[in-house]
C-alpha cells in the first residue's frame, strides 16, 4: 500500500493547521509525529513501534487529534484536545474554576463544565446574608475570559456550558445565550441528570417538573413550558444541545468510580471531573480493496490498524505535558482515550450503500461492532502488557451497561486480564482533519456534491467552490451522478437512525450533527427527540441558515458539474460539523 500524498485542498489545510513549518512535508510530520508518541516505549519497542506509527500515519489509515500533530517534537508538549473541569458553590470554587479555564484555555484546549453545583440566583447565603446571584452570572464570568483572550490575539476559546434541566435557573439558562445574546464564547446544553422519559411523562401529561438543588426542591416549573423553550430555541439556532447525562452514567465503565458530569465542548466524550479528550482517528475508505472487482473492506489490516491505534492513543497519556495536575492524576487513573473514525459516508457511497438505509444501517452496525471488539481486545492485550488503569475493578467493571454489550469471550478475556484503558471508543467531528484525509468528516454523509465555503484569511471574508472527490471522479468516469445526495437531502430520521446505530458500539459518546431541512415544525423535531434521545448520549442539531455566514452551504448537482466543466472548483472534502470550537477536530 503506498504512502497518502496529500494534494491541492488537503494539502492547503495541512500545511496551516497541521504541518510544524510551511515547509514540513506530510511524510517529514509522520516521522515526528510517530517518534514522539514511540518514546513512551519501553524493553527495546521504541524503534520498532516509532517504524509501525509511521507507516499507518503515511498511509493515512490513521489520523491523530489536532493537538497531537501540533504538540509532537515541541518541548513540554501538550496533546490533549479538550478537559471537564468541576465547579463548586463558593468564592473559592468560582475562582477555581476561572483559573482552570485560563490555564487549560492557554494550551489550547476546549473546556466543558456543568454549572449544577452552583445554587439558583436568590437563594439564601447563610455566611453573608445575601442571596445568590446564580449558575449564568457565573457563566458570565467565564465566557468574558473568552473575549479577553481573542482581544489579546489568542485563538477563540472553545467552551462547553450546561446545567441540568431540572436545575432552578434553567429558564435564565435557556434565555441568555438566544434572547439576550450572551454566553457566545460557548456551546451550551441541558442535561438531562434525571431519566428522560420521565420528563417526557411530565410534558405529555402537562405537569410540572420539580426544581432541585443538591437534592432539595427549590422550586416547580411547567414541563411542557419548559421544552417547548427547548425545541424552539433550538429550531431558531441550533442551541441548546441535549446531553443525557443519565443515560451515559448508566453506560459508564467507571460508575462506581466517579459520575460523569459534562462533555467537551463537542460532546464526544462524557467525563468525571479533571478527565481529558485524547483523539484519534481511523480513516475508513483507505481501508476498501479490490476483490474480483468488487469493494469490500480489509478486515485483517483494520484489526491492525486498530491495534496500533489504541497504543498510540495510550501513549499519549504516558508522554503528555498536562496543563495541571489535577488532570494528571485523573489521567493517571483511568486512561481514557478516544478512538474514532471519519470518512464514512465517504465509505458508504464507495460501496453504493445510500447513507441511511436499511442496508447501510445493517453494514454500520457490524462494522462498528467489529471496531469495538477489537479496540477492547487491544486494551486487554496493553493490559497484560502494561497494567489495568488503576482503578480498573473487573466484576464492577463488567457489570456496566456498555461491558454488557461485549461478546461473552471478550467480558472473560477482560476478567482474566483487565484493561489498560476505563474506555476506547468515541466518534468526534473530525472536522478538518477529514478535509486532510480528502474525505467525508466523522460519520456525517457529504454535505453536498460541491460546496461553497467561507472562511477568514486575516481580516477578510473570503468564499470558494469545493467539489467532492468522490463526485468529481464519477462524472469525470461517465458514471451517474444525477442521485449524488447530500446531508441536506435526508430524511431527519436518517441522521437520527445513523447516531443511534453508531452509539450502541461506542463507550463514550458520538458527536454527530442532525441537519434540519428549513420548514422543521416544532412538532416534529419534538417527536424526533423523545423517540431517539434516550437511546443517546448527547443530541446536536443544525437548522439551515441558522447562523450569520454559515461557514460550508451546499451546491446543486448542476453547480457543480458545472464548476468542474470550468475549472473553478477546487477539489476536496469539507466538514459540515457544527462545532465551533475547532479543539475538538482531530
Amino acid at each position: 500500500m503506498s504512502y497518502y500524498d496529500p494534494q491541492g485542498f488537503a494539502l492547503e489545510i495541512f500545511q496551516k493547521r497541521y504541518a510544524r513549518h510551511r515547509d514540513e512535508t506530510w511524510l517529514e510530520a509522520c516521522d515526528r509525529v510517530a517518534r514522539h508518541m514511540a518514546a513512551a516505549e519501553t524493553n527495546g519497542n521504541v524503534t520498532k513501534y516509532g517504524d509501525e506509527f509511521a507507516d499507518v500515519l503515511k498511509k493515512n489509515l490513521f489520523f491523530p487529534g489536532g493537538r497531537i500533530w501540533y504538540g509532537s517534537g515541541r518541548p513540554k508538549a501538550q496533546l490533549l484536545n479538550c478537559f471537564v473541569i468541576p465547579t463548586s458553590d463558593s468564592r473559592e470554587g468560582w475562582g477555581k474554576t476561572l483559573y482552570d479555564v485560563v490555564v487549560i484555555s492557554g494550551t489550547g484546549g476546549g473546556v466543558g463544565t456543568n454549572y449544577s453545583a452552583t445554587r439558583p440566583r436568590g437563594s439564601k447565603i447563610e455566611g453573608t446574608g445575601g442571596t445568590a446571584s446564580g449558575a449564568v452570572s457565573e457563566m458570565r464570568m467565564v465566557n468574558s475570559i473568552g473575549d479577553e483572550l481573542r482581544s489579546g490575539g489568542s485563538r477563540r476559546i472553545a467552551l462547553m456550558m450546561a446545567l441540568n434541566l431540572n436545575h432552578g435557573d434553567i429558564v435564565e439558562f435557556l434565555d441568555a445565550k438566544l434572547d439576550k445574546k450572551e454566553l457566545n464564547n460557548a456551546n451550551v446544553s441541558v442535561i438531562f441528570n434525571e431519566d428522560p422519559e420521565r420528563f417526557f411523562d411530565l410534558v405529555k401529561q402537562d405537569l410540572q417538573m420539580e426544581l432541585k438543588h443538591n437534592g432539595k426542591v427549590v422550586g416547580s416549573v411547567s414541563a411542557k413550558m419548559l421544552w417547548q423553550k427547548i425545541i424552539s430555541n433550538a429550531l431558531k439556532g441550533g442551541e441548546p444541545g441535549l446531553l443525557n447525562g443519565y443515560f451515559a452514567n448508566r453506560m459508564s465503565n467507571i460508575w462506581y468510580w466517579k459520575p460523569l458530569i459534562c462533555t467537551n465542548p463537542c460532546g464526544e466524550i462524557w467525563m468525571p471531573e479533571y478527565d481529558c479528550c485524547d483523539l484519534g482517528a481511523l480513516v475508513l475508505h483507505r481501508f476498501l480493496k479490490d476483490v474480483a472487482g468488487k469493494k469490500q473492506l480489509d478486515r485483517k489490516l483494520l484489526k491492525y490498524v486498530i491495534g496500533l491505534a489504541v497504543r498510540f492513543l495510550d501513549n499519549v497519556l504516558t508522554v503528555n505535558q498536562y496543563p495541571m495536575k489535577e488532570i494528571q492524576e485523573t489521567c493517571e487513573q483511568i486512561r481514557r482515550i478516544g478512538l474514532g473514525v471519519t470518512g464514512l459516508g465517504t465509505l458508504l457511497r464507495e460501496l453504493d450503500l445510500r447513507y441511511g438505509s436499511d442496508e447501510s444501517l445493517e453494514y454500520v452496525d457490524d462494522l462498528m461492532d467489529f471496531i469495538k471488539n477489537c479496540a477492547y481486545e487491544a486494551s486487554v492485550d496493553l493490559a497484560i502488557e502494561k497494567g489495568s488503569f488503576k482503578v480498573f475493578d473487573a466484576d464492577k467493571f463488567l457489570q456496566s451497561g456498555f461491558c454488557k454489550t461485549l461478546k461473552p469471550s471478550l467480558r472473560a478475556k477482560i476478567k482474566k486480564h483487565g484493561m489498560r484503558n476505563c474506555a476506547c471508543l468515541t466518534l468526534a467531528p473530525v472536522g478538518t482533519g477529514s478535509m486532510v484525509c480528502n474525505c467525508d468528516s466523522g460519520i456525517e454523509d457529504a454535505f453536498g456534491p460541491a460546496n461553497l465555503r467561507r472562511f477568514r484569511d486575516g481580516e477578510a471574508l473570503k468564499e470558494e467552490v469545493v467539489v467532492h472527490p468522490v463526485f468529481k471522479r464519477k462524472y469525470l468516469a461517465g458514471e451517474d451522478v444525477s442521485n449524488f445526495h447530500s446531508a441536506w437531502d435526508l430524511n431527519i430520521r436518517d441522521h437520527f437512525e445513523m447516531q443511534r446505530v453508531c452509539q450502541k458500539h461506542i463507550d463514550n459518546a458520538v458527536s454527530k450533527t442532525i441537519n434540519l431541512p428549513p420548514g422543521t415544525s416544532e412538532q416534529e423535531l419534538s417527536d424526533l427527540y423523545m423517540e431517539y434521545f434516550p437511546e443517546l448520549k448527547g443530541v446536536t442539531i443544525y437548522p439551515e441558515g441558522s447562523r450569520e455566514n454559515q461557514p460550508i452551504t451546499p451546491l446543486s448537482v448542476a453547480d457543480a458539474i458545472y464548476h468542474i466543466e470550468m475549472g473553478l472548483a477546487a477539489e476536496g472534502a469539507t466538514s459540515g460539523d457544527s462545532c465551533r470550537g475547532g479543539v475538538c477536530e482531530t
